[in-house]
């Protein structure tokens, strides 16, 4: 409304709310303004003047000639203006404005006192009116897409609720941040059932893709827009998937590659390769089937004239083109039909295993397909049908290699089961009985290098450390394994011996080099691992402390690949709330907690649920939520899967904290004992430091003196504030705990930093150091100010630190049931002054009555006890 232009280009594509914010923009224009609203169609840009002659006065003679026209809609200009009001003329869908209309409508925007609105689509650089926003005359608005963060509200604003942070990254991603797309798949993914509200969390079940798809009739407004070259060159795209720009150069015109990047509907992903694809995946789906097979068969013989799959392709370029061929019937290599099925499951596409896996071919081939599928329906969560594939599978095999491929499936279809180690172990001697020893050597196939991968998992999964390490180190020196599928797989596998057994500075800088080849410019070839590697390697890092890191590697822009993010989803949220819970702070982890126990419990091959309810049910009990951490305790003891040794021993530490926390204190102390001893006997001293921080938080102590001999025999960046915590308990030295909270601060554990200067100001004050104890207790108190509503132990026991001697005398006495009148002779003071002191500790202590400070008492003089013990 200001001076500075004639007007406003608000420019965005098909579904980007352009129409909304028109909406909102006349709605804050208000009374005193007058609107004269032009609307350009398609039909209309055939027709000379058609846009103007079509919309604008009642008594306006509609003309073809230039001069008349251009009067009349002034004239309505100049008698709305003469109204006192401010005049706007809006021009929606400005790329169908033919140019005779925008020849007027630039004369009067240039001649008169009216503001113009133009919205324009994304791409519309033929756009008539663009020449005033080229000259400087208008404003440009881009409606940019929308983040994930803006999703996840969009979508909260939708349902009525909170949206799971993996599903709002996922659903952000399908649609490009277009919020009609996303609206779409979001009505979608409710009609097929796949987004869930579970205990208040919106979240999209175990990855399957079920989102319904985008409307034709939205897409067709997109489609309508480009001439025959630019329609073929997107239809390509959404058959065929991305291909590298030298490819589609040889395909089509400079221009019309031009022409669909300006337009947004597609982006070019950076690389070794250049690659060019659908800006919003999840178009892909309904242009295929808009297609007809005839024109589909056409255009594959077009583009196999250029490029056709073969062993080098990506393998993205060979699943797209085995579908593509399949769909337009012609036939297709059974050993291809094989290999699309592999790296179907390879790259998590759920759809297109399924589809595979479930053709017929040759008995050569039969077992082969037959474990792809396994994986396929444990993809899909049917593990009972997947069990039965992978059994026939092994027993079908015909060589070594797909004997190996038959026994993976083995090991992922009864990875969950109690049964598992016996399972594996007979796949395992049949595999054998039927191909010989599997044994690690220079002869070594590699068949056998894929089954002793595996037998390096099972003892990693079963929690035995020495085994898994030397399995894992063997096989990392064998040539065979030089590859850097291998290599980082089983870096991967080290990390988390090494972080269990607290050699956490080897782990980290293994941990560096698997982030390293994951986050690789040319992509890893292998999502199904990269995605646990990674999980494991940042959870090094959250042992270690090193939360710099940490905070970069769980943002969401790291899973680039849709098809990951809800796969990822549980373990990111999981690895999330695991870093906020070990700094302490409990809300942030129960934010992320919430989502990932409800993707866990769908679907989990990791076997990390049993660590993600521990947690929640500890960090519910840590905010005062007994009941809470209570049912979660029983949802932890009804599981029927088994937990990953090394996990599950965590998630039980975290549990037994949750049960003494929660009100069984006795119970939940014998329960953490008997997890250290368990990790002192099997060498984990990173699981046993964690146990030992635990047993400090519920009062236990015995639990400094083995702190500082695990610290002692760990490698840490953190070792030396293990030893120095430990010893500042031990000591009880007010002013060696103040010194350990400062430390603490500076590792980033800012509970434990709180809980330290608590202690130290209770010393200063018991040793009646007034002054001193009122600075750490000023500290203190900022520190438990950034962690509002948490109820350690040494929380709750703080009341009686923050008195001075005389008002912990008669609160002492309070205590005992003493009246005022005795407590004042038996301190030999007078009536008034206790009951001064009484109403400041009252004050201080935001109490409301005797009961509740005598309360306070007994809890402080409980635990001064126990610290004497």
């Amino acid at each position: 409304m200001d001076n500075s232009s004639r007007g406003v280009l608000i420019v965005g594509p098909h579904g980007a709310g352009k129409t909304w914010m028109l909406g909102r923009v006349m709605d804050a224009l208000g009374a005193g303004c007058t609107t004269i609203r032009l609307s350009p169609s398609h039909a209309l840009s055939t027709v000379p003047f058609g846009a103007v002659n079509a919309r604008v006065g009642q008594n306006l003679v509609r003309s073809s000639d230039f001069y008349p026209v251009l009067q009349g809609l002034t004239d309505q200009v100049q008698a709305d203006l003469a109204t006192g009001n401010k005049v706007f003329l809006l021009v929606d869908n400005g790329e169908y404005l033919d140019a005779q209309s925008a020849a007027v409508i630039t004369q009067v925007v240039m001649s008169t006192d009216v503001k113009l609105i133009l919205v324009d689509h994304t791409g519309g650089h033929h756009t008539h009116l663009r020449e005033l926003w080229r000259d400087g005359h208008l404003a440009r608005f881009e409606l940019a897409p929308l983040k994930s963060a803006d999703v996840q509200n969009f979508i909260a604003d939708v349902l009525g609720g909170v949206v799971s942070s993996a599903a709002a990254d996922y659903l952000s991603s399908r649609s490009a941040g277009n919020p009609l797309v996303l609206k779409g798949l979001v009505a979608g993914a409710l009609e097929e059932g796949s987004l869930q509200q579970v205990d208040g969390i919106w979240v999209l079940d175990h990855p399957a893709d079920r989102l319904g798809a985008e409307s034709s009739d939205f897409l067709q407004m997109d489609l309508d827009q480009l001439d025959a070259a630019s329609r073929r060159l997107v239809e390509i795209l959404a058959l065929a998937g991305p291909l590298p720009l030298d490819v589609l150069l040889d395909l089509a015109e400079t221009e019309t590659i031009d022409d669909i990047q300006q337009r947004g509907m597609v982006e070019i992903s950076p690389g070794g390769t250049l690659t060019m694809g659908l800006s919003r995946p999840a178009t892909a789906s309904p242009i295929r089937h808009m297609i007809p097979v005839g024109r589909s068969r056409r255009i594959l013989e077009e583009v196999s004239k250029v490029i056709v799959p073969g062993p080098d392709s990506g393998p993205d370029m060979v699943i797209n083109f085995t579908r593509w061929s399949l769909d337009c019937g012609l036939p297709v290599d059974d050993a291809q039909i094989v290999s699309a099925a592999v790296m179907s499951n390879h790259l998590l596409r759920i759809n297109d295993a399924m589809h595979f896996s479930s053709l017929h071919v040759s008995a050569k081939h039969t077992a082969a397909l037959l474990a792809q599928r396994s994986i396929a329906h444990l993809n899909r969560n049917w593990p009972d049908q997947a069990r039965t594939l992978a059994a026939k599978s092994l027993e079908l095999s015909l060589t070594p290699d797909v004997g190996a491929a038959a026994l993976r499936a083995v090991h992922l279809a009864y990875f969950a089961d109690d049964d598992y180690e016996s399972r594996f172990d007979a796949g395992v001697a049949a595999y054998e009985q039927k191909y010989g020893p599997v044994l690690l050597s220079g002869s070594a196939t590699r068949a056998t290098i894929d089954v002793l991968i595996l037998e390096a998992m099972k003892e990693l999964t079963l929690g035995r450390a020495d085994e898994a390490s030397r399995r894992i180190r063997a096989l990392l020196s064998h040539p065979l394994c030089s590859n850097r599928i291998d290599q980082t797989l089983l870096k991967s596998m080290l990390c988390e011996v090494l972080t269990t057994t607290g050699r956490l500075t080897s782990a980290t800088s293994l941990a560096g080099e698997v982030i390293e080849e994951l986050e690789s410019p040319d992509g890893f070839p292998r999502p199904d691992i990269a995605l646990l590697a990674y999980a494991r390697a940042v959870a090094t890092y959250i042992y270690d402390g090193n939360w710099n890191v940490v905070r970069q590697a769980l943002e969401p822009s790291v899973f680039t690949n849709p098809d990951l993010m809800l796969f990822a989803g549980g373990l990111r949220d999981l690895g999330a709330a695991m870093a906020h819970c070990r700094v302490g702070r409990v809300d942030e982890a129960l934010a992320a907690l919430r989502p990932a126990v409800a993707a866990l419990d769908d679907y989990d091959p990791w076997l990390v649920l049993h660590t993600a309810l521990g947690l929640l049910s500890y960090c519910l009990a840590l905010r005062g939520d007994a009941a809470g951490a209570r049912d979660r305790l029983k949802q932890l003891e009804s599981l029927d899967r088994r937990g990953s040794r090394f996990y599950h021993v965590e998630g039980a530490a975290y549990a037994a904290a949750a049960q003494a926390l929660a009100g069984n204190a006795e119970e939940g102390t014998r329960r953490l004992m008997e997890l250290r001893k368990e990790c002192q006997e099997q060498g984990y001293a990173g699981t046993e430091m964690t146990v030992l921080t635990l047993l400090v938080r519920i009062g236990e102590t015995s639990a400094p003196h083995r702190m500082v001999e695990v610290a002692e025999a760990m490698e840490s960046g953190c070792r030396d504030f293990f030893r120095e915590w430990a010893q500042a308990l031990l000591s009880g030295d007010p002013a060696l705990l103040d010194q350990a909270s400062t430390t603490a601060l500076g590792h980033g554990f800012e509970l434990v930093a709180a809980e330290l200067a608590t202690r130290a100001q209770r010393g200063f004050d018991e040793e009646g150091k007034v002054q001193r104890g009122r600075k750490t207790g000023t500290r203190a108190a900022s520190l438990r100010d950034n962690l509002p509503g948490l109820v350690t132990p040494v929380f709750k026991s703080n009341g009686l630190p923050q008195m001075t001697r005389r008002e912990h005398e008669i609160a002492q006495l309070v205590a005992e049931g003493k009246s005022n009148n005795f407590i004042a002779e038996h301190l030999g003071v007078s009536l008034r002054t206790v009951e001064g002191h009484l109403y400041r500790t009252f004050i201080k202590l935001d109490l409301q009555s005797r009961e509740q400070l005598a309360e306070l008492v007994r809890e402080g003089r409980g635990t001064r006890q126990d610290a004497r013990r």
